[in-house]
């Protein structure tokens, strides 16, 4: 999994997996969660948006298979 900073006050890093399809989101509390049957383009949109956090929580968070990596 490749892992790309993202300038935003809750999220520190995105990470993809395109053979699994799994999003895994590191924020900056140290908690990672991990996302499965996110489409590759949905993770492209969500490393340009402005607001990182906006947009995890209308169209990540409680849409995908989630899984809490770390706490």
């Amino acid at each position: 999994m490749q892992y790309h900073p993202v300038k935003s006050s809750r999220i520190a890093s995105l990470g993809y997996d395109k053979r699994s399809s799994t999003l895994e989101v590191r924020f900056h509390n140290r908690c990672i969660y991990q996302y499965q049957g996110v489409p590759e383009r949905i993770f492209n949109v969500f490393l340009t948006v402005v607001s990182k956090g906006r947009f995890y929580d209308g169209v990540i968070k409680g849409k995908y298979p989630e899984r809490k990596i770390a706490s």
